[in-house]
């Protein structure tokens, strides 16, 4: 059993004091209708690192001084963390101002904006909207209606503590070894946009359940989600809401007919293949060729050591070193 190869994310950094370079760095990276204001005069306008995972970017951005721009109809989400310095957005409905600490939704699709920005440091996070709609599990909805932004702040210091987590965390492991597996890269692009649905309001996440969904739990329904699932866990890219289009049902009828028959959510039983895959692996390598724990869990998607091997603990009753090495 292969895991699926791999696809390294790109890492930039990038520091520069022309202003003309700022300028056009900032409209490439940002998008191309994005209309610079003014900058301050001052030594080292811009500093900016980068990881480039294709499905997403997060980016960490330095512009001491102060800085305006407006965004025009831009179509990707773009969440952010303020770690030093003050920002202020004006969408045409309201004013919000941000300091340190604070989760804000720099954009969103179809946004119309101005930003001013005081000595920024901000980490951000840029994803497509297919992709929370993924994760949120609406894509297979067929709904016309495209989704909006409720509120532009994060829903508290909890939410904001999340984002912030969330970004760390992916950022650590896109510059690691870990990136290499595709699988980690994927679970981690389902990480970021899961921290934002759960962070900031959007009709995404502020749907009416459908009574219907809870009648189409049947076994049919089932039996087609098992059988994709069997035959596409190794793919990074798996989601809720492509087992529900293959199995012909909303992705909260799946969610049903799995807990009620399987006792665990889709992607829940997703984790027990891969776990399976890693049991095996683990099983036909050889320690004294190189193999590691680490670098086999990572394959699979397991990317916290010590989640991986408490769960690899539960089920099968021994540490993931002892089957390595036995």
């Amino acid at each position: 059993m292969s895991a699926p190869r791999s696809t390294v994310p790109a890492l930039a950094r990038y520091v520069t004091d022309d202003l003309r370079e700022v300028r056009e760095w900032l409209s490439r990276v940002y998008g191309s209708r994005l209309l610079m204001g003014s900058i301050s005069d001052g030594p080292a306008r811009l500093a900016v690192s980068t990881a480039d995972a294709g499905s997403f970017q997060t980016t960490d951005l330095s512009i001491p001084g102060s800085f305006s721009c407006r965004n025009q109809n831009i179509d990707t989400v773009r969440a952010g963390v303020v770690v030093s310095g003050r920002v202020t957005i004006d969408d045409g409905d309201a004013v919000s101002h941000y300091g340190p600490g604070d989760a804000l939704m720099a954009t969103f699709p179809r946004d119309s904006l101005v930003s001013r920005a005081e000595d920024l440091r901000i980490r951000t996070v840029t994803l497509p909207l297919g992709l929370l709609a993924d994760v949120a599990g609406t894509r297979a909805n067929g709904s016309a209606e495209p989704p909006r932004l409720l509120s532009r702040s994060a829903l508290g210091p909890a939410a904001c503590r999340m984002v912030a987590d969330a970004i760390a965390l992916t950022d650590g492991l896109l510059t690691g070894p870990a990136a290499e597996h595709p699988l980690v890269v994927g679970n981690a692009a389902r990480l970021l946009a899961a921290a934002v649905l759960a962070a900031f309001p959007t009709t995404l996440t502020l749907q009416d359940e459908i009574p219907a969904d809870r009648t189409d739990g049947t076994p049919a329904v089932l039996r087609l989600a098992v059988g994709y699932i069997d035959a596409h866990f190794a793919e990074p890219d798996l989601s809720l809401a492509g087992i529900a289009a293959a199995a012909c049902a909303t992705p909260r009828a799946v969610q049903y007919a799995f807990r009620r028959h399987h006792g665990t959510t889709p992607m829940g039983y997703v984790r027990r293949l891969r776990l399976a895959a890693a049991h095996a692996d683990l099983l036909a390598a050889d320690p004294a060729g190189g193999a590691t724990v680490g670098a086999i869990a990572a394959r699979w998607g397991f990317y916290h050591p010590g989640r991986f091997s408490a769960y690899y603990r539960s089920v099968y009753g021994r540490p993931p070193r002892a089957t390595l090495t036995t």
